[in-house]
Formats: structure tokens, C-alpha cells, sequence
């Protein structure tokens, strides 16, 4: 099927158009004029209004409603929201469906494989390139979004010295800040404008945003609210403890590079030693894939690489 060089010519162009694509899409973004509005969440707001801005920014996202249900299609839809993609459902099946032709491609030119194990490697190389990619950009997120949080309660802290109450120190907190926290502390504002308890509509941004350090922010505000303290003092010193961690987290980090490093290393070698092979003598892995067990052998050595590298990685990744 692959054999006709057209056809493989056609797959590097069409690699080579997604890849530049994504490459442009990335350098724009992170060249954007200063000048221009600071978080997606002002811009709805300028061009349709605060009634419906925070609404038409959850649609874009991908959140058509309720973020907390226990069905498995909510928790998949909920965990892509915490990316902050802003991609049409057509464009997603593009991307799925591009996803699903490389890997029967690769599984066709590469490893020779029958229909049906080509047609099972694309399905698993579809979910775990899709997969890998939203946990990148979602943990990136939540990454930017951690080291935001402190100078953000900063700015309420210093709102509520002055003498504002919290919603207006909230609204000034999305105001200054750009995203990811802008937008959301914004949508916060705007639910709690219109009518959302504190309490329901922070519980709505955790699970919007998915970062552990904001559960600490609505516990301490909800406790103050039934309990009565100083507030500001309060957020304070929980912006410390938030810096705090961050510096501990990055010391860890740091401790931890070489084990980090060890593990990829030993998930890319098997791939390096292939190719180097197959360079050198073309013909050296013909009895495997004539044998007949070519396909399960590959099959079987990538699932247990993939369960190693899981080990590995849990073993340089510490919870505190």
C-alpha cells in the first residue's frame, strides 16, 4: 500500500505542514505585543460584554456545562478543559484522525505489520500521543498557573488592605493579572456577579484549573468566612507557605535531575539501537519479522517499556 513513493511523499508533507503549523502557532503566541489585552476573558468582555463573556470562553474550551460529573466523558472532557485549549470539536477530529493515518503509517513502513496489528497500533499510538500531549499542556498550565498564585493573593491582599471588600479585590486580581489566572479568577468574578455562592464558584475553578494550591485558597477563604479572622493577614501568609513550596518543589527538582534523565534515556535507547542496527545491516532483524512473531515481540516490548518508564517515573516524582 505504501510502497509507491507518492504516497510516502505525501505523508512527509502532510508531517512537515502539521509540525510547521504547530510552530508558527507557538512562536505567535509567545510573541504577542504587550499592548494588547492581557487575558482572553478582558477581550470577550470588550467585544461582547461581562454577560456572556466568562459563558462563551467555558464553550471554547470545551466546557458545554457541568465540569464535575463522575461520567467517564466528563472527566476526560473536564481534564482537557484544565489545558486551556480553545479547539473546535472538528479540528479535534482532524487532529485524531491525522493522529490515527501516521501511526497505521508508521506501523506500515517501519514495522511491516499485518492489518489488523497496524490497525491496533495506530489506535494505541493515537491514545497515547493524544494522551502524552494533553498532560504536557495541561501540566504547563497549572505549572503557570502556581507560579501566579502568589503574587495574585498578593494583589487581594493588598486590595483588602486598602479597604475593598472581595469581590472587588477579586475583579482587580483578573484585571491585572494575564493568564491562565487572569481568566479564571475573571470567570469567578462573573459567577459570583451573577448570583453564584463563593463558596460553589470556587469549587467550580478548582476543578476548572485543576491545581491542588487552589484548594487551599477556598478552604482558607470559606473557614474565614464561618469563622471570622483577619483575611488579608490570613492570605498572606498563605501566599508565603505557596512560595515556600515552590522553592522546595524546585530543590526537589533539582535533586532529582539525574533519576529524571536516567529514565528517558532508557526509554530512547531501545529506539536509538534499532535504528542503528537496521542502518548498518538492513537484514539483521528479517528472521524476527519472518517468523512470524515479529509483530507480537514489538508489540509486547513496547507495553513493557512503557510500564518500566511509568515505574521509573513515579520512583523521581515526589508528592510533599
Amino acid at each position: 500500500m505504501f510502497s509507491s513513493p507518492i504516497i510516502i511523499y505525501g505523508l512527509v508533507f502532510a508531517a512537515v505542514l502539521l509540525l510547521t503549523d504547530t510552530l508558527l502557532r507557538l512562536l505567535f503566541s509567545s510573541r504577542r505585543s504587550s499592548a494588547e489585552v492581557k487575558n482572553r476573558l478582558e477581550s470577550l468582555k470588550v467585544d461582547k460584554g461581562a454577560d456572556i463573556a466568562y459563558t462563551d470562553l467555558l464553550l471554547r474550551r470545551g466546557i458545554s456545562g457541568g465540569i464535575g460529573g463522575e461520567s467517564l466523558a466528563q472527566r476526560i472532557q473536564r481534564y482537557y478543559a484544565q489545558t486551556g485549549l480553545e479547539i473546535s470539536k472538528s479540528r479535534r477530529v482532524l487532529y485524531f484522525l491525522a493522529l490515527l493515518f501516521l501511526g497505521y503509517a508508521v506501523a506500515e513502513i517501519v514495522f511491516n505489520l499485518n492489518l489488523i496489528f497496524s490497525t491496533i497500533f495506530s489506535m494505541i499510538f493515537t491514545i497515547v500521543v493524544s494522551s502524552l500531549t494533553i498532560y504536557i499542556l495541561r501540566s504547563k498550565r497549572i505549572k503557570k498557573f502556581n507560579q501566579q498564585l502568589p503574587p495574585g493573593i498578593d494583589i487581594i491582599v493588598r486590595s483588602l488592605n486598602a479597604g475593598h471588600p472581595l469581590n472587588a479585590a477579586i475583579a482587580l486580581l483578573a484585571r491585572e493579572m494575564p493568564d491562565p489566572i487572569g481568566s479564571e479568577f475573571g470567570i469567578l468574578n462573573d459567577q459570583m456577579t451573577f448570583g453564584s455562592d463563593l463558596d460553589q464558584a470556587m469549587q467550580n475553578m478548582i476543578e476548572r484549573v485543576g491545581a491542588p494550591e487552589l484548594n487551599l485558597l477556598a478552604v482558607t477563604v470559606s473557614v474565614q468566612r464561618n469563622t471570622g479572622g483577619n483575611l488579608s493577614e490570613i492570605l498572606e501568609n498563605l501566599a508565603q507557605m505557596m512560595r515556600d513550596r515552590l522553592m522546595i518543589k524546585a530543590k526537589i527538582r533539582a535533586i532529582s535531575a539525574e533519576g529524571r534523565f536516567t529514565s528517558w534515556l532508557m526509554m530512547l535507547f531501545p529506539f536509538f539501537l534499532f535504528a542503528m542496527i537496521y542502518s548498518l545491516v538492513p537484514t539483521y532483524f528479517d528472521e524476527v519479522w519472518e517468523s512470524g512473531y515479529g509483530e507480537v515481540l514489538v508489540i509486547g516490548c513496547l507495553v513493557f517499556m512503557a510500564f518500566g518508564m511509568i515505574v521509573i517515573r513515579r520512583l523521581v516524582n515526589f508528592d510533599f
